[in-house]
């Protein structure tokens, strides 16, 4: 009997010990991150990009918005005012290579504009965009139009920013032919 008490209270200081390791381990990881002067969101945003495989190869249009929107609200944070709109400044503001984002991803076209992100397809492409507005109606996507994110609300909209058009990103359906 002695024996087998013996054997589980070794088992259950095994665990213990373990749970004292990973809680000196992290704490080991924060004040190292922070250290180095990175926040502690930062970090969970890349390690939960890299898990994922990051964001632009995940395939979700949420996912991929999401990460545009908080690079622009970052950069807008650091810096006072928004990321330019033009050329590759578009992208490299917010730390992404442009040359990353020339073709479609998810298949989606991603244009970062300023303090918003804007999502479309293409004239001659082989690709038709659907989104439900606010009250459910499914819209078309016409080529060269696009679905705007602005940044600072974190609300997306069918071609132009204005009341009324208003969209469900979590319904964008991407049809191609």
């Amino acid at each position: 009997m002695d024996s087998m008490n013996s054997l589980s209270n070794k088992h259950g200081q095994g665990l213990v010990e373990y749970a004292l390791i990973l809680l000196l381990v992290s704490i080991t990881v924060v004040f190292a991150i922070s250290t180095m002067g990175g926040s502690l969101g930062e970090a969970y945003n890349l390690i939960q990009s890299a898990l994922a495989g990051g964001s632009e190869g995940s395939g979700d249009p949420v996912a991929i918005a999401g990460d545009f929107i908080e690079r622009i609200n970052a950069f807008y944070d650091n810096n006072g005012h928004y990321p330019r709109s033009w050329g590759t400044y578009a992208f490299t503001d917010i730390g992404l290579d442009p040359a990353e984002w020339t073709e479609p991803v998810a298949g989606i076209y991603w244009g970062p504009n300023g303090g918003r992100i804007g999502l479309a397809n293409r004239p001659g492409d082989d690709i038709e965009i659907y989104i439900k507005d606010l009250n459910g109606n499914r819209r078309y996507l016409y080529n060269g139009w696009n679905i705007w994110c602005v940044a600072a609300t974190n609300v997306c909209y069918y071609h132009r920013v204005q009341p009324g058009n208003e969209v469900d990103l979590r319904t964008i359906e991407i049809v191609q032919h």
